[in-house]
């Protein structure tokens, strides 16, 4: 009887699983404007969910960058990821993860890159 109960828990909750994930694991691309609506954090600490923001690089000042994003956008970038294997060029599209801080002026927290 254990076992009946056991394999169709399963066969319930695996594919409940599988379509969370599908759902929820999936980051989106946003416009930074959007990415503020979306990921801003007020304290630092806090966990806030992340976004991919498809930027150009502007200009590039060590870990801080100036980017405009898809729809012309200029924004601060502060990236504490790992050293890209390209490094950073003015002109260069790449897609930050990361999320928002709300400092004065707003900056994209970016902690991976991805070239496009």
């Amino acid at each position: 009887m254990l076992r009946k109960v056991i394999i169709v828990s399963l066969v319930l909750v695996v594919p409940l699983a599988f379509y969370i994930a599908a759902q929820y694991g999936q980051l989106s691309e946003v416009s930074f404007n959007e990415a503020i609506t979306k990921t801003v954090t007020e304290v630092e600490g806090d966990q806030a969910p992340k976004v991919i923001v498809v930027s150009t690089i502007q200009q590039v000042g060590g870990a801080d960058l100036i980017c405009t994003d898809a729809v012309g956008q200029s924004f601060n970038v502060n990236f504490t990821g790992s050293e890209p294997k390209v490094p950073f060029i003015p002109g260069q599209t790449v897609r930050f993860v990361g999320h928002v801080h709300g400092a004065d002026p707003y900056y994209f927290h970016a902690t991976q890159v991805y070239s496009r």
